[in-house]
């Protein structure tokens, strides 16, 4: 059914070897949004988020294209990305973050970035919540 074509791919470029065909379940969702848009993690039905990767950065120089100066620097990382990104969406059937400076420390002033998740559609658990770390 449709259900697996909603949200998959923001940008709509696929990485090569994934298809925007169905995904079975357990496979890990990949979604990414250029700097000043809003990405969106989504499970279907009464599965919740669960992130596994995150980066706020540039890590590619053709991704999120802008003027050649902006793209540059292909080592913008932000390490705290996937603690953001897990403290606002896991456990969550959904949820929306902008990729910006609201959410985000700016990891290379000058350099245009994106948001890159990765993340499991797990079964909500009550005794299976992830705690924040402190």
């Amino acid at each position: 059914s449709g259900i697996w074509a909603i949200g998959l791919w923001s940008v709509g470029v696929p990485p090569a070897g994934l298809s925007r065909a169905g995904l079975p379940f357990g496979l890990v969702r990949r979604e990414l949004a250029c700097e000043g848009y809003p990405i969106e993690l989504r499970c279907p039905g009464s599965d919740v988020v669960m992130v596994e990767n995150a980066n706020y950065g540039r890590t590619d120089d053709k991704i999120c294209d802008a003027d050649p100066f902006q793209m540059e620097n292909v080592q913008c990382y932000l390490p705290d990305a996937f603690k953001i990104m897990a403290q606002r969406c896991n456990n969550r059937t959904q949820c929306v973050v902008v990729a910006g400076s609201d959410a985000f420390p700016d990891p290379c002033p000058g350099t245009y970035k994106y948001l890159e998740v990765q993340y499991d559609c797990v079964p909500y658990s009550d005794t299976g919540e992830v705690s924040p770390h402190t």
